[in-house]
């Protein structure tokens, strides 16, 4: 990369052993057999120091830093105890003699500040029922002070008790530009308190705010958590005044102001929704006070073009957010100080993204910065002397601690606000503090400002109108003139109003010129329609085909965006064509191989992590058609509206959509989208398409096999995930007997040998422990399409007339090909005409069935699992009452 200095260093874990590092290759003087190599690559004219390797001395892998009075640095390991040391100076490295812990029992902290002489901790820990809180320090926020002044920090007191923990769990803290405050930030699975409802600059009335039911994450992750997710607070020195800033994040790391007293975060992706049409990178975002960020759980996320979120002022790539830090107090050369450094825990990068004024908020541009293999990026503060300081680990991984310095030549230049830009950041904090004129006053300004050009603006006025009496300006939406600010006021009262005026207020919005707005204000109209229905039901049936006249004659149109919103909305009121037309659409995006977001890392970036990388580029080498997938997602809510020629089209699409390579999650959500289509099919048409899927029904063959007990039920991933580490299995204290019933109640014995016995269409199970971990072995079983193995996966047959089957091959003519589709049903076959088969290749679906488990009842399940864990032996410890580990 131009401008960076590629060097590579081996570090010798034995203690003391510190080197410097600049541009030329640095050599230990040392050598031992353990060592392991990181290859950076550093902007020139910069010197990378390591101070100090945590690992090598036994204290954790560091996750927060912050740096006290005196040049005091405390850092955190995320499993263990807070540390102090005194910041080294220039070419001097960290004495392990000279590192010390507090004597305190807190820890496991993923945020430390250091603000009036006190130390600021964001404990990230499950708090246990059994023992008293007094007696423990979970998750929360606690301030450390020196009460008896003998220097020394001795007094804990918890601020704000949280409930949540983990990786999305509370993280970290900034303190305000003019020192009177504190910023904090947590996670999407960290409960907002019910004290800062009390006092939140957004609306508390949250909700999913989707038109259908999402689907959750078919593995089970965030299931349960639900709106606003992740979530920005601001409090006092004491922790005495709390108000709700910002949330609609999902997993914020780190908080950072920039030289105009603006304030931002680093939010992260869901690497398992790639290809997906809600897929969301990693997002620099402007915490504006009242801002929705829209993430929501599952499929459920808002586009980014909603009007009632905002949008990212960067959007990047994958990757896995850590700390983000201002250039504004750094002595780096003066191109820095205008923007922030944001680092990438998974590909082992600092990136620098420079501000620059949009509005009343800001777009960015961004480049590399410094980067290493392996390098994962914890925390970064900047140092008093003006030097970056940084830790790597995380996760129990090798953690080391930095310091990045300038040294060339640094011309004076005073840091200023930006000016540009810098009225109408004015005017978008006045509206934010509303609350500080009277009611009336903020009203007329809000709807001043109503149709504002700035999108920022334009969202604190709606804000603002929220948080005050609807009865102070409801009869202004009626009388409204303009498109623009009818449009606001009504997802404003959309949002805030009486079901009762429903028809009153879409009567309103029929009455907007559809011509007569641009493309942005359209999605904002069908988003105002959407809101009204979400939040107050279905409409009337003269509203509905009021609705349905006004904007029926404009889908499908040529905005792919547009359509989206259409859709949906048309099939919510069920208006006539609508699923002839998502079927068109379907079929079209899918031949042009549409994708919603093409925003992927580039291969080289890849290459710096072995976890990541190789789905990344798998995913990049056969993307999902994400826009298909959206009206496929969408067609699986319809009712009505079908014949028999379109669910065949809609079926067979399924063999289509799973031959490309999505997130760990992307095969399992379309299995459960094919399920959920399905459950609208006729019953006496079920087996048909369900076949034609490549899907067969057991019941001819179950005749001999024991029925499952039950009842079953539609397990998640998550709930089956609860039966492997839960105490289901800990106390598991069933026999062998029991297993192999399951095992059998299962159809598992159809397919597979277990100690020589069961069919062979599948692989053998006996040695199944050695060869999967638990959670694989679970997921293979919950979403068998994810990975199919060459050996038993069936043969794809596309045909002539356009329809598809799959199935073993069993034997081959000159003319002619016998085929077996049922893989419960070895005696049912097809034989297939040579010249009607048009291509063939492998099925990306797996022939063994999802849904099996749905049979059983917990119980049942939890003795399958045992009995594939035991290898079907009597003698394994799971049935000598030895409880796994």
């Amino acid at each position: 990369m131009k401008g960076l200095s590629i060097i590579s260093i081996k570090f010798i874990c034995v203690a003391f052993y510190v080197f410097m590092i600049s541009c030329q290759q640095s050599k230990s003087s040392e050598e031992s057999n353990d060592t392991s190599e990181i290859k950076f690559n550093i902007p020139e004219n910069f010197v990378l120091e390591e101070l100090y390797h945590i690992s090598a001395n036994k204290q954790g892998s560091w996750v927060a830093l912050a740096e006290g009075a005196d040049k005091m640095i405390y850092a955190c390991d995320q499993r263990g105890k807070i540390y102090y040391f005194k910041m080294p100076e220039k070419g001097e490295v960290v004495q392990t003699a000279n590192v010390d812990s507090l004597n305190l029992d807190i820890g496991e902290a993923h945020g430390l500040l250091w603000a009036f002489n006190s130390l600021y901790v964001a404990v990230n820990k499950n708090w246990d029922d059994t023992i008293a809180d007094e007696n423990q320090r979970g998750s929360g926020v606690y301030r450390i002070t020196d009460s008896n002044g003998d220097g020394h920090l001795n007094d804990i007191r918890m601020l704000l008790k949280l409930e949540g923990a983990g990786e999305h769990g509370p993280h970290s803290f900034v303190l305000s530009p003019d020192g009177k405050s504190i910023y904090f930030i947590a996670g999407n699975h960290v409960l907002i308190p019910e004290s800062l409802k009390k006092n939140s600059r957004l609306p508390i009335n949250w909700g999913e705010d989707n038109l259908f039911k999402p689907y959750l994450d078919a593995r089970g992750h965030a299931n349960e958590i639900k709106a606003p997710g992740g979530w920005v607070a601001e409090f006092d020195s004491n922790g005495e005044n709390w108000e709700l800033i910002s949330a609609g994040y999902r997993n914020p790391f780190d908080l950072a102001f920039n030289q105009d007293g603006e304030l931002f975060t680093y939010d992260a992706d869901m690497e398992w929704d790639i290809g997906m049409p809600w897929y969301r990178p990693t997002r620099i975002c402007h915490v504006t006070p009242g801002s929705e960020y829209g993430w929501r759980t599952g499929s459920g996320k808002w586009p980014e073009y909603y009007p009632d979120n905002l949008p990212a002022v960067h959007n990047l790539e994958q990757g896995s957010p850590t700390a983000i830090l201002s250039g504004a107090k750094l002595k780096f050369p003066s191109k820095f100080h205008n923007g922030l450094f944001i680092m990438d825990w998974s590909f082992g990068t600092i990136y620098y993204a420079n501000l620059i004024p949009k509005g009343s908020s800001y777009s960015a541009t961004r480049e590399e910065f410094l980067s290493g293999t392996p390098l994962p990026l914890t925390d970064m503060i900047e140092g008093s002397d003006g030097n970056l300081y940084f830790a790597t680990g995380g996760r129990g991984l090798d953690s080391h601690l930095y310091r990045l310095s300038y040294d060339g030549e640094l011309t004076a230049s005073e840091i200023k606000p930006n000016d540009s830009g810098k009225e109408l950041r004015q005017l978008r904090h006045q509206l934010e503090n509303y609350s500080a004129i009277n009611p009336e006053e903020a009203i007329s300004k809000a709807w001043d400002n109503l149709d504002h050009e700035d999108r920022f603006i334009r969202y604190a006025s709606r804000i603002a109108l929220e948080n005050l009496p609807t009865d102070g300006w409801q009869a202004m939406f009626y009388s409204e003139e303009s498109p623009v600010k009818t449009i606001e006021a009504g997802i404003a009262l959309a949002r805030q109003g009486d079901k009762k005026d429903q028809g009153k207020i879409l009567k309103k919005l029929n009455q907007i010129n559809w011509e007569g707005l641009d493309e942005q204000r359209q999605i904002d109209l069908l988003r105002n329609y959407a809101l009204v229905f979400i939040r107050m039901g279905q409409p009337d049936s003269q509203s509905r085909q009021a609705v349905i006249k006004k904007l029926k004659p404009y889908f499908p149109g040529s905005n792919n965006a547009i359509n989206r919103e259409l859709a949906q909305i048309m099939l919510y009121l069920n208006a006539d064509g609508t699923v002839k037309i998502l079927g068109d659409l379907l079929e079209k995006h899918t031949a042009e191989k549409t994708n919603i977001s093409n925003q992927m890392l580039s291969e080289e970036t890849t290459l710096r992590s072995e976890q990541y990388g190789p789905l990344i580029r798998e995913v990049i080498a056969k993307m999902p058609p994400s826009e298909a997938i959206y009206y496929g997602m969408l067609l699986s809510h319809a009712t009505e509206g079908w014949n028999k020629e379109l669910r065949e089209k809609y079926f067979l699409w399924f063999y289509d959509v799973l031959s490309a390579k999505g997130g760990m999650s992307f095969k399992a959500y379309m299995e459960n989208v094919r399920l959920q289509a399905m459950s609208n099919v006729p019953k006496e048409e079920k087996a048909y398409f369900e076949e034609l899927s490549g899907v067969y029904s057991p019941n001819t063959v179950v005749e001999n096999l024991p029925q499952p007990i039950g009842p079953g039920a539609n397990y998640s991933g998550s709930t089956i995930n609860q039966f492997l580490w839960g105490d289901k299995m800990s106390d598991y204290n069933g026999s062998l007997a029991d297993g192999e019933r399951a095992y059998q109640a299962a159809l598992c014995v159809l397919c597979h040998r277990m100690r020589g016995e069961g069919g062979a269409t599948g692989p053998d199970l006996t040695q199944i422990r050695t060869k999967f971990g638990r959670y694989d072995l679970l997921y293979s079983i919950y979403s068998p399409n994810d990975d199919i193995s060459d050996q038993y996966a069936f043969t794809l047959f596309h045909l002539d007339n356009d329809k598809k089957i799959a199935g073993r091959i069993l034997s081959e003519t000159k003319d002619s090909i016998k085929i077996m589709p049922n893989p419960l049903n070895t005696s049912y076959t097809v034989q297939l005409a040579k010249s009607s088969v048009i291509k063939q290749e492998l099925s990306p679906i797996s022939p063994m069935p999802s849904g099996l488990l749905n049979r059983l009842n917990e119980k049942e399940i939890t003795d399958l699992f045992a009995y594939l864990l035991s290898g079907g032996d009597e003698s394994h410890e799971l049935y000598n009452k030895t409880n796994l580990e």
